[in-house]
């Protein structure tokens, strides 16, 4: 991977002169047949905000790894749920549902195979366009059972583009990136006991993918008789567009020789700055 960035920067594709990055629908929405690894390891510190930063998250070690699928919301078992929900996104533990439009990506819900959570109004992911300096606050509520239980959800999803700069991965460095502070926070009533919890995460962003590159996280969640946090990282690798199949090497096309249908790996910490042609797939 080294060997490769080292290429791509001699030859001006994947490092250029730093530029303001700005975040918006057509650089940053969704598609559907996408999927990424993403890993999660021990928490680093998220570094400071402004201009011109370099953020060092080089230390990264994964403990554990899955894979995330963008799809149609009709894809998923529980998909009608969700009417308004144009993307989900989907993991081993969660599906996340998303309305993707012009003025950014919102929360529709998430179903865990326990609890369908549809969010009316719906918190803001991600405003269009998004960059340094853009900050909001957006109400996020929902009313859902959970074991029997009727629950009332009432919170807030904020967030502020609060730096911009060069990250520091694994992998090599990632020019014009954005960063995002999200706060989120919900307090689920039971009516015999509340659950309050807080997620605060600082997210790296660049243009030509809808989830971040890496995001530090610090978690509580607060039961009544005290408060519990975690604080992690998670981070994302290969980037595949096309059909799934079997696991391949991190960059390259499959098959070779091409037939109908291709799937090209891409490994999603070289960003967006980089580029390839594709020519004469007869």
């Amino acid at each position: 991977m080294n060997q490769l960035l080292a290429l791509l920067s001699a030859t001006g594709l994947a490092f250029g002169s730093q530029a303001q990055p700005t975040l918006t629908l057509t650089s940053n929405a969704p598609v559907a047949g996408t999927t990424y690894t993403q890993h999660y390891g021990p928490w680093i510190a998220a570094g400071g905000g402004g201009p011109n930063q370099t953020w060092d998250l080089s230390a990264l070690i994964a403990d554990s790894s899955h894979t995330v699928l963008w799809t149609a919301p009709g894809n998923t078992p529980n998909g009608p749920l969700f009417p308004t929900a144009t993307m989900a996104e989907v993991s081993n533990a969660v599906i996340q549902y998303y309305r993707v439009a012009s003025d950014g990506i919102h929360l529709a819900g998430s179903d865990d195979g326990t609890s369908a959570i549809v969010h009316a109004p719906q918190g803001t992911y991600l405003p269009f366009p998004c960059t340094i300096g853009t900050t909001w606050a957006t109400p996020q509520n929902a009313t859902f059972t959970f074991q029997g239980n009727t629950v009332v959800r009432t919170g807030t999803f904020s967030g502020q583009a609060d730096g911009h700069g060069t990250l520091l991965m694994p992998g090599g460095s990632i020019p014009n990136v954005l960063r995002v502070h999200w706060i989120h926070e919900v307090e689920d009533d039971m009516g015999f006991f509340t659950i309050s919890t807080t997620y605060d995460g600082f997210a790296y962003f660049v243009a030509g993918q809808a989830h971040p590159v890496a995001e530090v996280v610090t978690a509580s969640i607060d039961f009544g008789g005290g408060t519990q946090t975690r604080q992690f990282s998670r981070w994302t690798s290969d980037i595949s567009t096309g059909v799934a199949g079997e696991q391949k090497p991190s960059l390259g096309l499959y098959p070779n020789p091409a037939s109908a249908e291709v799937t090209l790996n891409w490994p999603r910490s070289l960003g967006a700055a980089s580029s390839v042609l594709i020519a004469d797939m007869n």
